[in-house]
C-alpha cells in the first residue's frame, strides 16, 4: 500500500511531496515516487496517543467492560489516536484490580482499532490537601505490601502510576515501581521543592496535569512547580483545552520544557463526545456546562472533554505553536513518556500514521498498515 501527502511530519522532521509504502504493517520506504498511491492526503502524522484518558461517551474507565473499551477504541480512532491508556481515579485497590484486569482482557481483543497501552492508575496515593476530583476518604498513604501484591499480578498491565511525592514512604514505593518498569507520575501534591527532587532522584520522571492539583509556585519556596520544570528528566503532561491552563501558563511550560518534554493529553472524562449534563467519574457526580466539568455542587474541575485532535488545533490555531510542535508533544514525546519506544514515521517503523486536513481535521487513522477509521 503506498499513502501520499503534500506534507509529512516524522514527527522530528518535515517532507513535502512523499509516498509512504506500507508492507505487512510496517513501512518500508518514504521518498519521491512515481508508482500510483491508493490514497493522498494534505498531512501525514503519526498517530496521536492519549495516555491521560478517564472515558468518553458515557463510559467510565472505571466501570468499563471489555465491550465498553472497544466502543472507547473506536471514539478515540475517530479523532486520530492510535493508542490509548485508560486512568483510574482513587479506589480500592480490589476495585483498581478489577479494572486492571478488564484492561488485561480488552487488550487482547483483535477488535480494537486504536490499540491500548496500558493501565495509568492515578491514586489513591495522592494529597488530600490537592485532592481535586479525588475522593478525600478514598486517598492514602502508600502500604508497600499492598502495592507489591498490585504490580506482582498487574505489571504486565500497568504502565504509569501516579504519587505525591511528599507522602511517607513515597521514596520506597517509586523504587519499587520503578523495579517492575512502571512510569511514576508526579501528581496531586503539596510537595515542597526538595521533596519534589528527591521524589525525581528516585525515578519520578513524569509530572499529571502540570500547575493542575498542585502546590502553587512561590518565588522563595518554588515547590513542586519549580522543581519539574527546571529538572531536565521530567517530561510535563499539559491538558490543553484553555480551561485548565491559561495560554500563558502553556508558554512558560513550553519556553521552560520544550515540545520534547512537554506532552499533551486530555485528561477526558465520559461525557466527552456528549452534551452538557451529570456524568460519572469514578463514584464522583460531575456537571458539565459548556463542555467544562466540575463536580457537582463543586466549583473543582473534574477532568475534561478536550480530546487530542482538538488539543493540537488549540495550540496551533489558537495559541501559534508550530504545527511540527505541537504534532511532537501529540505523539513522539507521549511515547517516551509513557515508557515506550519513540512513535515515529520511518522506515521499519509500525505504520501508526493519523491523516489530516488542513484544518488538522483527523481524516482517517492507520494502526499497523491497517485502516481503522476514515472520515
Amino acid at each position: 500500500m503506498r499513502i501520499r501527502a503534500k506534507r509529512l511530519f516524522t514527527p522530528l522532521r518535515e517532507f513535502k511531496d512523499v509516498c509512504v509504502t506500507i508492507e505487512n504493517g510496517r513501512i518500508t520506504s518514504i521518498g519521491k515516487s512515481r508508482l500510483v498511491a491508493e490514497q493522498r492526503y494534505p498531512i501525514l502524522a503519526p498517530a496521536f496517543i492519549d495516555s491521560h484518558t478517564h472515558g468518553a461517551v458515557g463510559i467510565d474507565v472505571m466501570s468499563a467492560t471489555v465491550e465498553d473499551f472497544l466502543k472507547l477504541s473506536a471514539f478515540y480512532a475517530q479523532h486520530g489516536v492510535g493508542l490509548f491508556f485508560p486512568t483510574t481515579v482513587s479506589d480500592t485497590f480490589n476495585s483498581l484490580s478489577k479494572v486492571a484486569e478488564t484492561v488485561r482482557q480488552a487488550m487482547k481483543s483483535d477488535m480494537l482499532k486504536a490499540k491500548i497501552g496500558g493501565l495509568y492508575v492515578e491514586g489513591p496515593y495522592l494529597s488530600p490537601v490537592k485532592s481535586g476530583a479525588h475522593r478525600k476518604d478514598l486517598l492514602k498513604e502508600p502500604d508497600l505490601e499492598e502495592l507489591s501484591r498490585f504490580v506482582s499480578e498487574y505489571g504486565d498491565v500497568v504502565k504509569i502510576f501516579a504519587i505525591a511525592p511528599e507522602l511517607e514512604g513515597a521514596k520506597e514505593t517509586i523504587q519499587l515501581l520503578r523495579r517492575h518498569r512502571i512510569v511514576v507520575s508526579i501528581a496531586h501534591t503539596n510537595a515542597t521543592y526538595k521533596e519534589t527532587l528527591q521524589a525525581i532522584e528516585a525515578g519520578a520522571n513524569r509530572a499529571t496535569h502540570v500547575f493542575n492539583a498542585m502546590r502553587p509556585f512561590d518565588h522563595r519556596e518554588p515547590g513542586v512547580i519549580g522543581a519539574i520544570l527546571t529538572n531536565k528528566n521530567v517530561h510535563c503532561e499539559i491538558i490543553c483545552d484553555l480551561v485548565h491552563l491559561h495560554s500563558a501558563s502553556i508558554e512558560i511550560v513550553l519556553k521552560t520544557k520544550g515540545p520534547f518534554k512537554t506532552l499533551l493529553i486530555s485528561d477526558s472524562i465520559s461525557a466527552t463526545g456528549l452534551e452538557d449534563g451529570i456524568y460519572e467519574l469514578g463514584q464522583m457526580k460531575v456537571e458539565v456546562k459548556q463542555g467544562v466539568a466540575t463536580l457537582c455542587r463543586q466549583n473543582v474541575l473534574a477532568g475534561s472533554t478536550l480530546t487530542i485532535d482538538r488539543a493540537v488545533k488549540n495550540l496551533v490555531f489558537g495559541l501559534g505553536i508550530p504545527l511540527r510542535s505541537a504534532l511532537v508533544m501529540a505523539s513522539f514525546t507521549v511515547s517516551k513518556a509513557s515508557g515506550m519506544k519513540p512513535n515515529l514515521i520511518a522506515e521499519g517503523m509500525a505504520a501508526n500514521i493519523v491523516a489530516l486536513d488542513e484544518e488538522l481535521t483527523p481524516l482517517a487513522l492507520y494502526v499497523d498498515g491497517q485502516l481503522v477509521h476514515r472520515r
